[in-house]
């Protein structure tokens, strides 16, 4: 199972959420660099820019794709999933989503699915990222044939492994 750092990028900058605050922790690049050192081999992005539409930042994940995964959290548009893609990003797309996702099934394997129940789950994606809390649905979710990330909120007591936890 695969642990996944979360960091927030504003202005080309990390930062970490604490107590609901932002707090800066450096450069996305150095921090990359730091945590491949310490086998990490994918960290979770939610980029504050592109929720606004605003791809400031893309430059740093066509970067950061040549020496880790990155998977994006934050566009919006069909545009901007094109552009992750180009670059080998994952992307995160919150689903149910108006973005016809089948546009993009040469890259699936880069679509992340996010959902809060398990009605959204849709087979456009490749994997499915599950920010809920309940258990016995993180559980139903391990029995399908998808890649399943979990935030660090949830236990799992049975013996289906999610395929990464993000560390909240």
């Amino acid at each position: 199972m695969l642990k996944i750092p979360l960091i927030y990028v504003k202005d080309k900058q990390a930062f970490k959420k604490e107590d609901g605050t932002l707090k800066l922790i450096g450069k996305p690049a150095e921090l990359a660099r730091e945590w491949q050192k310490e086998g990490i081999k994918l960290i979770h992005i939610i980029d504050l820019d592109a929720v606004n539409r605003n791809s400031s930042n893309f430059d740093i994940y066509d970067t950061l794709t040549y020496f880790i995964n990155v998977e994006v959290e934050g566009a919006r548009d069909e545009r901007a999933i094109a552009r992750l893609l180009d670059v080998n990003a994952r992307v995160v797309v919150e689903l149910p989503t108006p973005i016809k996702l089948s546009k993009f099934s040469d890259k699936k394997r880069l679509l992340v699915g996010k959902i809060e129940h398990l009605k959204d789950a849709n087979d456009d994606v490749f994997d499915l990222y599950y920010t809920g809390t309940d258990e016995k649905t993180a559980e139903k979710l391990l029995k399908t044939k998808k890649r399943i990330i979990l935030t660090s909120l949830i236990k799992i007591k049975g013996k289906n492994k999610p395929f990464g936890m993000v560390k909240m």
